[in-house]
């Protein structure tokens, strides 16, 4: 049976084609979407990006990988969240995040998305 994304994993894709402020090339996801929706060729992913961020770090909508215990390091974007074909995008699965990196993302995609 082929890969299935499902919520936690870190995988590598492309984010081609982007505009505007969009990361652009191939670069590491954090899959927030779970198996059942990812299942219908879309995943809710957020970047991962190891450049300068000044702007999303000093807002606080990313999460850091460093010092998690992953091989992935970097900066998960949460501001960037996306509903992405994994399959065209020809994903590949590298690890599982941490529980606590999600529970962080978690919170701050509900700020981002839920905030008064």
């Amino acid at each position: 049976m082929a890969y299935l994304p499902k919520r936690g994993d870190i995988i590598h894709l492309t984010f081609d084609p982007s505009s505007g402020k969009e990361m652009l090339g191939k670069h590491y996801g954090l899959v927030i979407s779970g198996k059942i929706f990812n299942n219908s060729g879309l995943a809710m992913i957020c970047p991962i990006s190891q450049g300068a961020a000044a702007n999303a770090r000093s807002a606080g909508t990313v999460v850091t990988l460093m010092g998690s215990g992953t091989e992935t390091q970097g900066a998960v974007h949460c501001h960037q969240l996306k509903s992405l074909d994994w399959r065209v995008r020809k994903s590949e699965f590298k690890e599982i995040a941490p529980d606590f990196i999600m529970a962080e993302v978690n919170g701050k995609l509900e700020a981002i998305l839920f905030d008064g």
